[in-house]
């Protein structure tokens, strides 16, 4: 059979099976110089180069240590030596925690057998050494702290020097090691780098030719036959559906050339075909119209529905501050009812006792009477107070944007939750005397009203809380503070994040410490918290005055 018979298929297989073969060889050879190259620098990235920048740390580390502890015990004011104690601890942390990555890489690099016994032996000798200096180091800071500093100076310059040079020899030691070893691994990377480049370019050079060959074997069987359908069917294009094509072989290009021919006769019925699917195209696009118009209409639908989510979490809030007003109110509402059926039952007394005419017992009666209407007068001053704190707080019938003094607000908090400290925990109280500021007064409330809830549940048994107010040019700032459990420095980072919550080491209502960040964010002002475990938790909120 000729080749000009074939099918295009077979035409095809025989001429790019040949590339394949060579682009296949091309592909396994390079797959496997980019994992040996891999390799190489993986070793030199995850190990070498990490063994040697943990032992750098430590290097400098214990330089630095050094160096503090010469500063502490030449220091002559106590807060100097604290402050160069506190950064010798760091450095310590810091040397264990470079051990500690030294240790994995090392366990990774005998697993490897990248490991050297020399490397080894140097390792030990420094942890060894390294020990030695710590215990060293503790004498030498209890002397310090003592007032001995000669003692101290003499252990310093003394076995500490010697046992400081002998591991910092051990350091330099090792840090020369891995750095020969990074060399080394990086050289063999670049020799198999480069010899890769140099096959893979050779190779690509020979299939480049081989395709070339190919395509020019490939374009006279196939392009020419392609170009003859290209210029008929410029001619359809045209309108003229009387063009003809000879079918001159038996391959897909011939089966193409004579299902050109059928082409040209059904032409004009796909025009009308055409003709109608535009028509349902359109019908297609109102109909994609329609779906966007109810698209838009959930979006709406959907937005309506999380303002009212964020209408319930407010109305949540209210409902609590509520449900305590309610057990506030209901004591003094009780007392009043109690005293008010003692007091009818007193001028009932009265009334049977002027009439037998006994004055003894009559001056008994009115002396309760007394006592029971100045019962029932403290228990609607105490009614009245909540209701004030409460009308305070919401603030429902004043402007949302005003000047207020921000006193009125903590107070009314605290008298709003007092049900919840009163008789176990102590307020004190330091404000400023200019404590108005331009606010969303009903939103700061909230503020203050979410921190001291928070604070008093901080607190299991006794405690106190310290509120502190002082102005500073155009910025107020505020202090609430409690002597409850304290958090975990870890918690501080979320402290603010919606939904956060620290079980039983911080309680928190619902979402309110997001909702206080965004309240003190919206008036342009700042919160921060310090926090530790077993001492207590303060919030600081800096405001603009105007």
């Amino acid at each position: 059979m000729k080749f000009r018979n074939l099918k295009l298929g077979t035409k095809q297989f025989i001429g790019f099976a040949c590339v394949l073969a060579m682009m296949v060889g091309v592909n396994i050879y390079s797959q496997q110089t980019i994992r040996d190259l891999k390799n190489e620098l993986d070793e030199v990235t995850n190990n070498w180069l990490q063994r040697m920048s943990a032992l750098s740390g430590i290097n400098l580390h214990t330089t630095n240590l050094r160096l503090y502890q010469l500063q502490h015990v030449f220091a002559v004011s106590d807060s100097t030596k604290k402050e160069q104690a506190g950064y010798m601890i760091v450095l310590i942390d810091q040397i264990n925690a470079n051990l500690n990555v030294y240790e994995q890489l090392k366990k990774y690099s005998e697993q490897k057998n990248l490991y050297s016994e020399e490397e080894g032996q140097h390792y030990r000798a420094f942890t060894q050494h390294w020990e030695t200096y710590q215990d060293l180091f503790f004498e030498i800071f209890r002397h310090s702290r003592s007032g001995q500093s000669r003692q101290a100076i003499a252990v310093l310059n003394g076995q500490a020097l010697d046992v400081f040079t002998l591991f910092s020899a051990e350091l330099s030691a090792l840090v020369r090691l891995n750095e020969q070893g990074s060399l080394d691994a990086a050289t063999r990377a670049e020799r198999l780098q480069r010899a890769t480049q140099k096959i893979s370019t050779i190779l690509l050079i020979v299939t480049v030719l081989l395709s070339v060959v190919i395509a020019l074997a490939l374009v006279r069987h196939i392009t020419v036959p392609v170009q003859r359908l290209a210029q008929a069917a410029g001619s359809v294009a045209q309108g003229d559906l009387d063009v003809r094509l000879e079918a001159d072989s038996q391959d897909e290009i011939g089966q193409l050339t004579l299902s050109f021919n059928r082409m040209t006769a059904a032409l004009q019925k796909a025009r009308q075909q055409t003709e109608s699917q535009q028509r349902a195209l359109e019908l297609t696009n109102q109909d994609l119209a329609k779906s966007n118009e109810d698209l838009q209409a959930a979006m709406q639908h959907l937005q309506e529905t999380q303002e009212q989510l964020v209408m319930q979490e407010k109305m949540a809030a209210l409902g609590d501050l509520v449900a305590g007003m309610a057990h506030e109110i209901n004591s003094p509402i009780g007392v009043v009812n109690s005293a008010t059926d003692v007091s009818n039952r007193c001028l009932a007394r009265i009334e049977r006792e002027l009439q037998g005419s006994q004055r003894v017992r009559v001056e008994q009666v009115l002396h309760v009477l007394k006592d029971n209407l100045r019962i029932t007068q403290e228990a609607g001053d105490r009614i009245a107070t909540l209701v004030k704190s409460l009308r305070t707080f919401a603030r429902l019938d004043e402007a949302e944007y005003q000047k207020v003094d921000i006193h009125e607000g903590v107070d009314s908090s605290l008298t709003l939750i007092e049900s919840e400290w009163r008789g176990r925990i102590t307020i004190e109280k330091d404000y400023t005397p200019a404590g108005e500021l331009i606010c969303y007064a009903s939103q700061l409330n909230q503020v203050f009203a979410t921190l001291l809830k928070n604070a008093v549940a901080a607190i299991e048994s006794v405690g106190t809380i310290y509120i502190t107010t002082r102005r500073e040019k155009e910025h107020m700032h505020i202090e609430i503070a409690d002597t409850g459990r304290g958090m975990a420095p870890a918690q501080l980072n979320k402290i603010f994040d919606f939904g956060f919550s620290a079980g039983g080491t911080r309680i928190k209502m619902r979402s309110g410490l997001s909702a206080v960040y965004n309240i003190v964010q919206k008036h342009r002002g700042t919160i921060r918290v310090e926090s530790e475990e077993g001492k207590g938790t303060t919030f600081f909120i800096d405001l603009p005055v105007s």
